[in-house]
């Protein structure tokens, strides 16, 4: 079977709906079949990876980020987004694994893409 890469925008927060959970799941099934997983947080997107989730009792949507981010998914998080979200513009604030850019960078993931999927509102 062919690598692919799949995309996706994120743009809700991680506890809301259910965008993060299917976002996580598609994401770990992709990998498992062999294949490149980009992830562009926008909006309150951002939110997903931010350090010190404590939901009780759900398992912190940060933790799942990570584990996605140290099986090779490559994460970018909106720039303005999270300087609007009070985060730290060198990436501090997120899990390992999560860089800061901006939309010129998500316009080349969506480039590089054989399929992308939006979660929005």
């Amino acid at each position: 079977m062919e690598s692919r890469i799949l995309g996706f925008l994120l743009e809700t927060g991680p506890y809301t709906f259910e965008n993060s959970r299917t976002l996580y799941e598609l994401a770990k099934a992709a990998i498992f079949k062999g294949h490149k997983v980009k992830v562009f947080l926008f909006i309150d997107g951002v939110n997903n990876a931010k350090l010190n989730q404590d939901p009780d009792p759900e398992r912190p949507m940060n933790q799942m980020f990570q584990e996605l981010a140290d099986a090779g998914v490559e994460f970018q998080a909106c720039g303005l987004c999270t300087s609007a979200r009070g985060f730290a513009q060198d990436g501090s604030d997120f899990v390992q694994g999560v860089t800061v850019s901006g939309l010129t960078e998500f316009g080349e993931i969506v480039g590089q893409c054989d399929r992308f999927v939006t979660f929005t509102i």
